[in-house]
């Protein structure tokens, strides 16, 4: 097998606790040709002069303000040297061979432009064999138990291999997104430019998931809803936004409202999964929801840009990903 460089990129805040143990087992890794690039969000807990002083080898970029997930990733893509870009969370922990089974799969068919690890919690369950997207643009994460390398709707930006060059050709990660779903987006767009997403489950890594984002729940819940309107605007033909925005906002509240007669009127404490439970980081509140809307209402331009763009490299219809599966009925 080849051995393509890769660049292994990291965005940080305020992820001092957490980077030694990333980066211990980044370099011990099987896989000798790659680079560490981390790019830190102006963090304030001296992640920076750790880096500096521990692994200088690193590869460092310090912001003046936190930029979320999308825009540091973005920045160190640009200054990446590897034909392949390795985007992985700073709160994991990566295996030997992770590396090398992500390459062997892209290597392996040219069509596939990203492929995911299979992530893991650290006592050994399932945190993630790829999220699925359904007919409504509604996103699922899966945690079903798999053995062999499977397409999935988007993968998880915990720890995702792309093609550098597609990653060029598709603008990349949506700085607009700031954080949350910035992921799904990007694989989404993949899959409409005619390029596929998979996972490979030999390529393990452990996550502890969500510790910076744990610290920033309002913000979270409010670019995690506007985000997931921004996405069935843009990446849905028009024929399907209305009936599909409209859909969306009928099921969302009918569950709501379901919620809240169950716990003022029924005394039911525990609140029963159902079929529309996604992913969503934090439950939004209802001024949450109206700021969402209004941020919409207010990016028409952006949206309007964004939608002709995808138009541009359009290759595969929202019909033929139904087809597919990609935008399945069910998360398998």
């Amino acid at each position: 097998m080849t051995m393509p460089k890769i660049s292994v990129i990291i965005a940080n805040y305020n992820g001092k606790s957490l980077l030694e143990k990333c980066l211990e087992s980044l370099f011990k890794v099987n896989y000798d040709n790659f680079e560490i690039i981390l790019v830190d969000n102006n963090s304030t807990d001296k992640s920076v002069d750790f880096i500096r002083k521990n692994y200088p080898s690193v590869i460092l970029i310090k912001l003046d303000s936190n930029k979320g997930f999308a825009e540091p990733n973005n920045i160190g893509a640009k200054i990446a040297k590897g034909e392949h870009l390795l985007f992985l969370n700073n709160d994991t922990i990566v295996t030997p061979n992770f590396i090398s089974e992500l390459v062997k799969v892209m290597e392996n068919d040219t069509k596939i432009a990203i492929c995911q690890s299979l992530l893991l919690k650290l006592d050994g369950s399932i945190d993630s064999s790829g999220d699925f997207i359904d007919k409504l643009g509604v996103v699922y994460n899966s945690k079903t138990k798999i053995n062999e390398i499977r397409e999935i709707s988007s993968a998880r930006g915990a720890s995702m291999i792309i093609r550098k060059k597609i990653f060029k050709e598709l603008n990349g990660f949506d700085e607009k997104f700031f954080v949350s779903f910035e992921d799904v987006d990007l694989g989404w767009r993949t899959w409409i430019s005619g390029y596929k997403v998979v996972i490979n489950p030999k390529s393990i890594v452990y996550h502890y998931g969500g510790k910076t984002q744990k610290t920033m729940n309002e913000k979270i819940a409010f670019h995690g809803l506007k985000n997931q309107l921004a996405m069935k605007i843009t990446n849905f033909e028009t024929r399907f936004v209305i009936k599909n925005m409209i859909l969306f906002f009928l099921i969302y509240g009918f569950r709501e409202a379901k919620i809240t007669f169950d716990y003022l009127i029924k005394g039911k404490t525990t609140i029963t999964s159902t079929r529309y439970e996604d992913r969503i980081a934090q439950k939004p509140n209802i001024k949450t929801i109206f700021k969402a809307i209004i941020w919409i209402l207010l990016n028409q331009k952006y949206l309007s840009q964004k939608r002709n763009e995808i138009k541009s490299y359009r290759k595969t219809s929202t019909k033929e990903l139904e087809n597919m599966n990609i935008l399945c009925n069910e998360i398998i």
